[in-house]
């Protein structure tokens, strides 16, 4: 009997070729090469890429040269249904499973997964552990995790799931992981690392700024003068798409029927609409029959729309990384984009009482979390309050030490 001879493993070449074929492109950028080399070769890898840095790519090229599944950990439907119906609209065998199917469309899907029909499967983290049972599913080539940036911001408390995801790797058989997001500071790079148990992974962290984002925060003492300000702000953009980002999701009900008895195209989008009529505002607004959404925090996330010009923020996040994330999804096509912060005093207070919520939750990671929440309201806090570099004091905070400004209104 001889020893069974492991495939190859596939090169750079091969991962060209499949970026080439599939999606048009004829290379990487350099971060993305870094990340898909650390995929094909093994390597656990951490890569923290700018909005628009092109992510996906970085997990999706080599699930096509990988020889079993790649499995990817996404934490909202809506980002799995957008990526999945783009895979399939090029013609890659990819699905994903959610509570939301029909009990035919999970059997099926499981199903796939089993005979290996399957090269992508993206899954919640509250399902990631039923594909370790015994005979649910063949080993994978390798786990992405999404957005990883979540195991630190919604981990703690109202999804805990994301700190049993190392885990759950381990059930698997421990294949090579690749976590990706957009905002981390080396603290939550450092909680990543740890909750996945990655072993000596590959570093890549690119630059946070963005130079074509212009920033700005504004204080109202009045309700009705914020308003005003938001529809002078969209009577002036005249191309491309806005989000309006609220608190709460009755904000999203009220600020859209505003925005539309004053003839503006808007509609509200949060978690509590029907997955249906979620589905069908998000394709009305990538195709630009809808140009306002009206969201609550996780709109947006990881969808590709190149040309929102306008980012508002009706409120004030509690945390700079929540932020960074939202404000972030302005301006993808590198082109100029605003992200103006439209705040009053009461929203100090709610960011204040969300931030205590969030580091005394039964769930949280004890003391460093508590001063994780303390530190992202004060950086929030300091942000609208600042007479100096709102840009320079947001990057601060993630680690990032920024030399000239390119756009804010207390730099102009």
């Amino acid at each position: 009997m001889h020893a069974s001879v492991p495939a190859p493993r596939p090169s750079l070449a091969d991962a060209r070729a499949a970026l080439e074929r599939v999606w048009g492109y004829s290379d990487f950028r350099y971060h993305q090469r870094k990340a898909v080399l650390a995929a094909i070769s093994g390597r656990d890898c951490l890569a923290v890429l700018p909005t628009g840095g092109g992510k996906s790519l970085c997990f999706q090229v080599p699930a096509l040269c990988l020889p079993s599944l790649t499995v990817v950990v996404s934490p909202l439907i809506s980002l799995m249904q957008d990526q999945v119906s783009a895979l399939r609209g090029r013609g890659v065998a990819a699905a994903y499973l959610s509570s939301t199917q029909k009990p035919a469309v999970q059997t099926a899907v499981w199903r796939a997964v089993r005979n290996g029909e399957l090269k992508l499967l993206y899954v919640a983290p509250e399902r990631l552990g039923q594909l370790a049972k015994p005979g649910a599913a063949p080993p994978p080539s390798l786990v992405a995790v999404d957005e990883a940036h979540c195991i630190s911001e919604w981990g703690h408390d109202f999804r805990p799931h994301f700190r049993a995801l190392g885990g759950h790797v381990k059930a698997l058989g421990r294949p090579p992981i690749l976590a990706l997001t957009a905002t981390a500071t080396p603290e939550t790079r450092q909680d990543v690392i740890r909750v996945l148990g990655l072993r000596r992974p590959v570093g890549i962290l690119q630059s946070f700024d963005r130079p074509n984002l212009h920033f700005t925060a504004r204080r109202f003492d009045r309700e009705s003068q914020r308003l005003a300000a938001l529809y002078e702000l969209l009577r002036t953009q005249r191309d491309g798409s806005t989000i309006v980002y609220v608190p709460t999701r009755n904000r999203t009900d009220g600020v859209a029927a505003l925005l539309r008895r004053r003839s503006f195209s808007a509609a509200p989008y949060h978690a509590g609409l029907p997955g249906s009529a979620r589905r069908a505002l998000l394709e009305r607004f990538l195709d630009g029959r809808i140009r306002i959404i009206v969201a609550t925090s996780a709109f947006g996330m990881g969808i590709d729309k190149p040309d929102v010009r306008l980012v508002a923020h009706l409120g004030l996040p509690s945390r700079p990384e929540a932020y960074f994330q939202e404000a972030g999804r302005a301006g993808r096509d590198g082109e100029p984009a605003r992200c103006e912060l439209l705040w009053c005093p009461g929203d100090v207070t709610l960011a204040a009482r969300m931030a205590r919520r969030s580091g005394t939750a039964p769930s949280t990671g004890g003391k460093a979390h508590r001063l994780a929440c303390r530190r992202g309201f004060a950086t929030m806090r300091r942000y609208v309050l600042t007479r100096r570099c709102r840009r320079r004091l947001l990057l601060a905070y993630l680690g990032e030490r920024l030399k000239n400004c390119s756009g804010c209104d207390r730099c102009d």
